[in-house]
């Protein structure tokens, strides 16, 4: 090979890494502005967690003082209706009608007080149902900042490719919470196995 041909193969050489090294920079830069990205909305889903566990912690309350307000009115009808047949006994039938009147509205407040109370439980359930949801995305969320930072340090594309993954899950689990579209586990074997189940279907539609 002539000395020109060296000087070429060199310079295409130098070409080639100065190419790389400029699309590998840009790929960098961005990983801060992923991490960033990913830290605002790791605040938004906490944010929205939070609220799903003060909207079940206030159901919770709002529930325990209804059935609270519906023993006190039992024991008010049950009251009332022994005052009735006390009076009826006395032969004293204005009473026994006032009583016997008061026995029955306690029977209508009574439906209404559980009524209520049942549809704060409802509130509740449905509340730490999608608490659950968030919960599992702002683990995996922050689970994917680690990735992502590391990536950074160690410039393992690996570890960003998990850490986009991650996040991906972590919106599904997210998206999933605002709207209770699917019921998907939250406990950590029953992620593992319905992610196993979604990459063997993935792989079947791809086959």
């Amino acid at each position: 090979m002539s000395e020109t041909d060296n000087k070429e193969q060199s310079t295409l050489q130098a070409f080639r890494k100065e190419l790389k090294d400029a699309l590998q920079k840009p790929k960098k830069s961005k990983i801060p502005l992923f991490i960033a990205a990913l830290a605002a909305l790791l605040s938004i889903i906490s944010l929205a967690d939070t609220e799903m566990d003060k909207i079940a912690m206030s159901a919770h309350i709002e529930s325990a003082n209804k059935f609270a307000y519906f023993q006190a009115k039992n024991i008010r009808q049950t009251d009332s209706k022994i005052a009735a047949q006390m009076f009826e006994k006395l032969e004293e039938p204005t009473l026994a009608a006032y009583w016997k009147e008061k026995a029955t509205r306690y029977t209508a407040e009574k439906s209404e007080i559980i009524k209520d109370a049942r549809a704060q439980q409802k509130i509740r359930e449905n509340a730490l149902s999608k608490g659950e949801y968030y919960k599992v995305g702002v683990t995996l969320l922050q689970i994917a900042i680690v990735m992502a930072s590391a990536s950074i340090v160690v410039g393992g594309g690996s570890l960003f490719a998990i850490s986009m993954i991650l996040t991906l899950v972590s919106l599904v689990y997210s998206v999933n919470g605002s709207f209770l579209f699917y019921d998907i586990p939250t406990n950590p074997s029953g992620i593992i196995d319905w992610g196993r189940g979604m990459l063997q279907l993935l792989q079947k539609s791809m086959a």
